[in-house]
């Protein structure tokens, strides 16, 4: 078969499953637990990755992929080890391997520049506002009740995550505004119009965690940015003019509102302060190695009644696969921070950005080891660089 026509079906397939990730778990017809555009287009994507060959899985991101082998291989032993009859989670956890797997080929197709991270970038927009879109019809609306108070989720994901995607558009957005040279031009300001929708989505998730992350990267891509003194006064303005509609918004949602007063003066955390202190408790029984997954699920029935996540990457990690585990992952985590100081260091602020965002979501999120976006995050930050100096060689 024709590897141009390959490469063809490849980015289709690729761009196809940007778009459909804020849709992964919308299930209308009962089948998502087999079949959703997200799973049709990432088996796309490896299948014709496999076709076209070795050129499809470059060596010099193995070995960042080889450590995280090293980790799943331990991680499934443990996760035999430990099963019960009344585990519900997977042994082998396919969904994290997948990860694992595209991870590797994303971050390969950057480095050989077989696509562009703007590109990537610009269809994540482009899903979030077909999102958005929807909502305004009502479509994929769901409720649920959380703290006392009712919560809208959105095409099966629930608020949190909704919140990590309208702000994860609006650090993209501003990206381009801020830096047309490195993105698509002026045609970059068009994404002004669909901020304030991003916005909204945001509020209407009732999402603190993801509300403080989208703030902490907005706020330090304008510190960050080095222009004229013309243009910082125009930049400095347009912070302005965000960060009053940002709280006026906040201000008009009883919602987000309460939930971030009760954060600031009663230190609330939605319950994720208790599961901390158990996890921790629960690793200082078995310190070394962990319970895996299965051994961690069975011990939360124990104590809630009911499997839990840990809310927090690395304890869910730290209890899973012990200190090892951690070790690894943390080796894994600070190589993508080199990485992302020394594109920083060359001039590119997305990375950092990219890796703030990542590092913040993931300390209080649950589920992230198996959260296609916060890979796709790590597969950006661990090629761009690449990206950077093949294409400084190709001038």
């Amino acid at each position: 078969m024709n590897r141009q026509f390959l490469l063809k079906i490849k980015r289709f397939s690729l761009f196809l499953f940007i778009l459909s990730l804020p849709f992964e778990y919308w299930d209308p017809f009962g089948i998502a637990s087999f079949f959703s555009v997200t799973k049709m287009a990432g088996f796309g994507y490896a299948v014709s990755a496999f076709l076209i060959g070795k050129d499809s899985f470059d060596s010099s991101i193995f070995k960042y992929v080889r450590i995280l082998l090293y980790l799943y291989v331990l991680m499934l032993v443990l996760n035999m080890l430990n099963y019960v009859g009344i585990n519900k989670v997977s042994v082998f956890n396919f969904t994290l391997f997948q990860n694992i797997l595209l991870y590797w080929l994303i971050a390969s197709d950057i480095k050989k520049q077989n696509i562009q991270v703007n590109s990537i970038l610009l269809y994540f927009i482009v899903s979030i506002v077909f999102m958005s879109i929807l909502l305004l019809f009502g479509i994929g609306i769901g409720q649920e009740f959380e703290e006392n108070v009712t919560r809208i989720t959105f095409f099966g994901n629930n608020p949190n995550t909704v919140g990590v995607l309208a702000g994860l558009a609006i650090a993209f957005s501003l990206y381009f505004i801020l830096n047309p040279s490195k993105t698509f031009q002026k045609k970059g300001l068009l994404v002004l119009i669909v901020i304030p929708s991003f916005v909204n989505l945001i509020i209407l998730s009732g999402s603190r965690g993801a509300l403080i992350s989208t703030v902490i990267v907005v706020l330090f891509m304008f510190i960050m940015k080095k222009s004229t003194f013309i243009k910082k006064i125009i930049f400095i303005g347009l912070l302005v003019v965000i960060s009053n509609y940002l709280i006026d918004k906040v201000k008009e949602s009883d919602l987000m509102f309460t939930r971030l007063t009760e954060s600031l003066e009663k230190g609330s955390t939605a319950g994720r302060s208790d599961i901390w202190e158990d996890v921790i408790e629960l690793w200082k029984n078995r310190p070394l190695l962990g319970y895996g997954a299965t051994g961690f699920e069975t011990e939360m029935i124990i104590i809630y009644g009911s499997g839990k996540d840990a809310h927090n990457l690395f304890l869910y990690i730290l209890v899973t696969s012990g200190l090892i585990g951690l070790c690894i992952f943390l080796y894994f985590i600070i190589l993508h921070m080199k990485r992302a100081i020394n594109s920083f260091i060359k001039g590119d602020v997305l990375i950092m950005v990219l890796l703030i965002f990542y590092l913040t979501t993931v300390l209080k999120s649950g589920g992230a080891i198996n959260n296609k976006l916060m890979w796709l995050l790590l597969a950006i930050i661990i090629s761009h660089i690449f990206y950077g100096l093949n294409k400084i060689k190709t001038l």
